[in-house]
């Protein structure tokens, strides 16, 4: 993946949304807090985006994949086989949230039809990954 992706993705999240209380763009100066998940990394992989929570439970954008875990249980996705976006509606209505600037939650559809539920910071952090998802699922839609 050339750098010209990765600072178009970093660019949307910025404009779209940006960092929060949990959610940080990786740099130089606050990759030593993420280090211990970068081992889940391959090699030539570089992180981009955070959600921190603890161990347990964070989402990790890099320029190849999604790396999430809820609870413990992780979940891989590559950025080429996400084919669709959207707020996880039902889920969060489910827990009586109707207001979207409170959303945490994005469903991510892959090719094979599976889904996958991920959850974010609520706000300008939700936003800003969610435009970069739905960007990048844009992008592998019109190959």
């Amino acid at each position: 993946m050339n750098s010209d992706k990765l600072s178009t993705y970093i660019s949307i999240f910025k404009r779209k949304g940006g960092e929060g209380l949990y959610t940080k763009i990786i740099k130089e100066s606050n990759e030593r807090d993420y280090s211990s998940l970068f081992s889940q990394l391959e090699e030539k992989e570089k992180p981009l985006l955070i959600y921190f929570i603890n161990l347990l439970n964070w989402f990790m954008l890099t320029n190849n994949r999604i790396l999430m875990s809820e609870e413990g249980k992780s979940i891989f996705l590559y950025l080429t086989d996400i084919t669709e976006v959207r707020p996880a509606l039902q889920e969060e209505m489910n827990e009586g949230i109707v207001d979207k600037r409170k959303f945490t939650k994005l469903k991510i559809k892959i090719k094979n039809g599976k889904s996958f539920v991920s959850k974010l910071e609520e706000g300008q952090p939700y936003q800003g990954i969610y435009q970069v998802l739905h960007f990048i699922a844009n992008n592998n839609n019109s190959r």
